[in-house]
């Protein structure tokens, strides 16, 4: 009984510790996007286009890149959020929704997919800090959604055990 109580709070401890992790590499996440957003801002944007019609389309332009920012900030880091803080909730006992698992799911499938381009990218050895430095922040988040996953499933198992012998 000892025994299986410190396995539950090990994987309720871990579920935490991913679900709070999860929910900084989403901000991380939303970070890069913007850095890289802004640094191809005058690509994106074709400023110099600009520079024969008035300040108001100008601004509104700017204005709807704002918004674009912010939409693609919140898409990024909303799957992120959800699961941490669910998984969160899951390892204090709280109420939580049980679709964490899915996103999470669909979130570890994604990042594995996401391994594949580097396979390109570890050739270039001009860049190859950048890649080995956004490979191992991929592998973490594949590492950190793999642990959620399995804490969850052996949270569920033990409290089930518990249940049928009560």
């Amino acid at each position: 009984m000892n025994q299986e109580n410190a396995k539950l709070r090990r994987y309720e401890d871990d579920l935490n510790v991913c679900g709070f992790g999860i929910i900084l590499l989403g901000a991380w996440s939303v970070l890069k996007l913007n850095i890289q957003l802004l640094s191809y801002a005058k690509e994106i944007l074709k400023l110099e286009k600009f520079e024969e019609y008035d300040r108001s389309v100008f601004f509104v332009s700017f204005a709807l890149a704002i918004v674009l920012f912010v939409v693609l900030s919140l898409l990024v880091c909303w799957p992120n959020y959800y699961i941490g803080r669910n998984a969160m909730k899951a390892a204090k006992g709280q109420a939580y929704k049980k679709g964490y698992f899915t996103w999470t799911v669909i979130l570890l499938v994604l990042s594995v997919l996401g391994l594949i381009p580097y396979k390109d990218s570890i050739m270039d050895l001009s860049n190859i800090d950048i890649t080995i430095a956004s490979l191992l922040v991929d592998l973490t988040t594949i590492y950190i959604l793999g642990t959620i996953l399995v804490a969850t499933q052996k949270i569920r198992e033990i409290k089930a055990e518990k249940q049928i012998r009560e």
